[in-house]
């Protein structure tokens, strides 16, 4: 694989295999590649997340600091800590000048000085990790890879980047085997990915080539794969026939574990078809329609001034509510952890599908890695408050009615939870995330173009009332369960009850507050026009360049129910696979808050199949008609 371009040639089959061992030790890195790196930087390609990128950390590899002992400190810290450089709650903390930090697990890790306003003049680090698969046979299907604008932190470097390794070594091991015409391999250019496999402790890279069957394996490790996140990979070209289709130009994607990121391509589907576009939620007919009878009216009469919020201005009776929303869904997400600890929650290793009752569904309906070696049984794990309540995510504006997002600029803008840049945009304030206000609406010349008005002759602002108060959310580490079994329902009403005051809260700011959403991936833009990051993920993405298609969004975009199997008795015993036609589903949120004891509402009960009756055993399900 040293050349730059290798070419082979075979009518119908052709094999090109080159095998040899695997070995990797652990490693230890020296933070920034020099002593004193930890450090304020002088510019954005002077930060350690630049240096992050062109490095390759594995599960047993330390990070070493090297700095001034009692001048400075490492703060490790959660995302969240992270963004806002608060570092009152940190997970660990040193500053003896020559701080080590091993690797026990896959994931994201986030690092901030603990000196006053070092973080926020940039000394701070993101390390993500890379999992080491276990062995077992190649699967049939694997879900859609990730979207690049999803992930928050640095790019993961390609193996032949460890530059800054203090000790240790690692051999390359692969197979390379072309099926099809005449195929080339360009590494100054890209491929798109189509899927992931396992076999044998060996990640296996499936590349579609053309329409007509050609496609693209390696066969090897995924420390030493030439895919990596965002890294020039290979550009396959055929002879026989020139590819129309548009797959070039989209970078190499690696999957990740379902333990290690869960970014909104993750989501479970919709009722439509992975390979079909969503439907709108109001049919394209009807908007026309309407558009020509708005048009219509307008004939002949004065234009009317537009109004907030695409003037620019906020909307006044619904900042309380966006206040009220987003301390409501801080309240749900501190209900959920600690119903959690009384209400079992179970969560698939391999997909993204969750189970609420004393132990996992029995059906066979997994579809994420090596499922068919489980024969679609799922591999059940405890879950956490993320797979009940989806943080979807989306990017942050520092102007609502600025210009749109650009490809090249998705990793320096950051991404926040979807719920709460909806409140920012109806009224919120929060100071880790401004965002303009206006005083005097735009001036529009035209449909797509205004100028911001002159408020210089305007009087200073008159000091308000302040804003309401913001709860913050209850670490895990100090959320406890209730006490009995009177606090458990109780608990459990107050969750159902955030839960739709939330909903009916969102519901209230989205027909003032455009939501878009990609009719293709979960991908949602909080926005009057969608971003041009081309982070599309979906079902062949690559003919449109990885270009979103957005639409108007509904709430289920926003906050996804997570629908879950009703379980009818707790104390009934497991449920039977046969059985199935018979029981109901509920959102995950519900589900649980009937298990611990509320009533199951109103709207819920029909999908919940509770006036069905469950038959007690295989022979009385078949005597029904």
């Amino acid at each position: 694989m040293a050349s730059s371009t290798v070419f082979t040639s075979a009518p119908l089959f052709l094999s090109l295999i080159f095998i040899s061992t695997i070995s990797s030790e652990a490693k230890d890195f020296l933070v920034g590649g020099t002593t004193n790196a930890w450090k304020i930087p002088t510019s954005k390609t002077d930060s350690l997340n630049s240096w992050a990128q062109g490095t390759r950390f594995q599960i047993g590899d330390s990070l070493v600091w090297k700095y001034e002992a009692k001048k400075d400190s490492v703060v490790e810290v959660t995302r969240e800590a992270y963004l806002s450089c608060n570092a009152t709650d940190p997970i660990s903390q040193n500053d003896e000048g020559n701080t080590t930090v091993r690797f026990e697990r896959s994931g994201a890790f986030y690092f901030i000085s603990g000196e006053k306003g070092h973080c926020q003049k940039g000394q701070k680090l993101i390390v993500v990790v890379l999992s080491r698969r276990s062995g077992g046979s190649a699967s049939s299907s694997s879900p859609s890879p990730a979207p690049m604008g999803s992930f928050d932190g640095p790019a993961i470097a390609p193996a032949s980047g460890d530059a800054h390794r203090i000790g240790g070594s690692s051999h390359v091991v692969g197979a390379l085997v072309v099926l099809g015409g005449l195929v080339g391999m360009d590494s100054n250019s890209r491929a798109p990915l189509r899927g992931i496999h396992n076999f044998k402790d060996k990640d296996i890279f499936v590349f579609f080539i053309s329409s007509h069957h050609r496609i693209l394996v390696w066969m090897g490790s995924a420390a030493q794969c030439p895919t990596g996140m965002s890294v020039p990979a290979v550009h396959v070209k055929s002879r026989v026939s020139p590819l129309k289709h548009g797959f070039f130009g989209v970078p190499w994607r690696r999957k990740l574990d379902p333990d290690e990121f869960r970014p909104n391509a993750t989501l479970a589907s919709s009722a439509s078809s992975m390979r079909e576009k969503k439907p709108f939620p109001t049919p394209i007919l009807e908007l026309r329609r309407a558009a020509r009878e708005r048009q219509k009216s307008a004939k002949g009469r004065p234009k009317k001034p537009v109004q907030p919020p695409r003037n620019g201005m906020l909307v006044r009776s619904l900042i309380p509510v966006s206040y009220e929303v987003l301390n409501v869904r801080t309240a749900l997400i501190n209900n959920l952890k600690s119903l959690m600890k009384v209400v079992t929650v179970h969560a698939c290793k391999a997909c993204n599908e969750i189970h609420v009752g004393l132990e996992g569904h029995p059906f066979k309906s997994c579809r994420g890695l090596r499922a068919e070696v489980r024969k679609g049984m799922h591999d059940w794990t405890r879950a956490l408050v993320d797979d009940v309540q989806v943080p979807v995510e989306a990017f942050h504006l520092a102007d609502r009615l600025g210009k749109r997002i650009p490809h090249e600029q998705r990793f320096s803008i950051p991404r926040v939870p979807a719920v709460v840049e909806l409140c920012i945009q109806a009224g919120v304030d929060l100071p880790d995330l401004p965002t303009k206000r206006r005083r005097k609406p735009v001036i529009r010349l035209g449909r797509s173009e205004f100028i911001d008005a002159d408020e210089d002759d305007l009087p200073d602002p008159e000091p308000s009332e302040p804003p309401p108060t913001l709860i913050s959310e209850i670490p895990d580490s100090e959320t406890s369960p209730p006490p009995d079994r009177e606090s458990t329902i109780a608990l459990a009403e107050s969750t159902l009850e955030e839960w739709e005051k939330l909903r009916r809260g969102l519901q209230r700011l989205m027909k003032k507050y455009a939501v878009r959403v990609c009719g293709y991936c979960p991908e949602v833009h909080i926005g009057v026009s969608g971003h041009k990051a081309q982070n599309c993920g979906a079902f062949k993405h690559q003919q449109r360049n990885g270009q979103h298609g957005w639409q108007a969004a509904v709430l289920d975009d926003l906050i996804p129910p997570r629908y879950v199997w009703h379980v009818p008795d707790l104390a009934g015993g497991p449920m039977w696979r046969e059985l199935r036609a018979f029981y109901g589903q509920a959102p995950a949120v519900v589900e649980m808050c009937v298990q611990g004891g509320a009533e199951a509402p109103e709207q819920y009960r029909s999908t919940m199949r509770l006036d069905v009756g469950i038959p007690s055993n295989v022979w009385e399900a078949e005597m029904v008609v």
